[in-house]
């Protein structure tokens, strides 16, 4: 979302993450808070029988990521952090999400989910204005999994959240989004022996939302900069492709490409929506040493 622009490369930090983005692998490919999290998720399976009720490591990947929907820029993350998976009966930790399963059936699932993004600060389109803050999601997601006899096992994700942000020193409350999300899994696919996953994911959000990425009030306004009054609406589609492979009983790498297309959101005409297509990438290695004796249900 930016005006002068710097595209001269920045060295791979290392930062502290919120604790809950921590335990979402950590991920998200995209500056975006309203999906599934900045780099792709550690190659984490689905909770089958047999498999540990829990299990701890460590998360280390890198990527190239956008500051934030729209921007022109880009910046290089590291992310070194716990990982944590859960496979209860009613709270998963596992994936990129942290769901509580509050009712299933047979072809649909009810859950609790999450989702975390990186901050901005030093974007030169908004010089002058206050920095993007870490943000977070929670909100409920309705899974249908009735095509999953197809090639593929489509699955439905219909996801509606409440979006937070924090500078550590306390919690904003930024906005509502819903951002539904068709997802196919490959495993293996095309002789290569790892999971393959893509999604597309398009997205609704509030305007006090939209407004936080590219609103500009008069008194933030420059010459090339002018005022501009935010609204809610659609704000972009997002396409997932995510790659990942056990490696032994207790590591995992994984690798992903996502592509942001804004064409035709709402706020189109934001002096800070600098760029109608975003790309993030990035990859990574998941260790988990410690796991339980017990065995997840299912």
């Amino acid at each position: 979302m930016p005006s002068p622009r710097s595209l001269s490369p920045r060295p791979l930090t290392f930062r502290p993450l919120l604790p809950l983005a921590a335990l979402l692998p950590l991920a998200a490919l995209a500056q975006d808070p309203t999906s599934t999290p900045l780099l792709p998720g550690p190659a984490l399976v689905r909770a089958d029988p047999g498999l540990p009720k829990w299990e701890a490591g460590l998360v280390v990947g890198g990527g190239r990521v956008a500051d934030y929907p729209g921007a022109d820029r880009s910046e290089t993350r590291g992310l070194l952090a716990p990982v944590l998976i859960y496979r209860g009966d009613v709270l998963r930790i596992e994936g990129n999400s942290i769901r509580g399963r509050v009712a299933r059936s047979s072809d649909w699932e009810l859950d609790l989910s999450a989702s975390a993004a990186f901050n901005s600060r030093s974007n030169p389109a908004r010089r002058g204005m206050p920095a993007l803050d870490y943000m977070f999601g929670l909100g409920p997601q309705l899974v249908y999994k009735g095509l999953r006899d197809r090639p593929g096992s489509p699955a439905l994700h219909l996801n509606a959240r409440a979006v937070m942000s924090t500078d550590f020193s306390g919690v904003a409350h930024r906005g509502a989004v819903v951002d539904p999300e068709l997802r196919w899994r490959l495993d293996p696919a095309l002789g290569v022996p790892a999971r393959v996953t893509f999604g597309i994911q398009p997205t609704w959000a509030s305007r006090s939302l939209q407004h936080y990425f590219y609103g500009v009030s008069p008194e933030q306004a420059t010459a090339w900069r002018p005022a501009y009054e935010a609204r809610a609406g659609y704000l972009g589609t997002e396409f997932k492709l995510t790659v990942s492979r056990n490696l032994g009983r207790s590591a995992s790498w994984f690798a992903g490409l996502r592509a942001l297309s804004l064409h035709g959101a709402a706020n189109d005409a934001s002096p800070l929506l600098r760029d109608r297509s975003n790309f993030s990438l990035g990859a990574g290695v998941s260790w988990t040493p410690w796991r339980s004796g017990d065995r997840a249900a299912d």
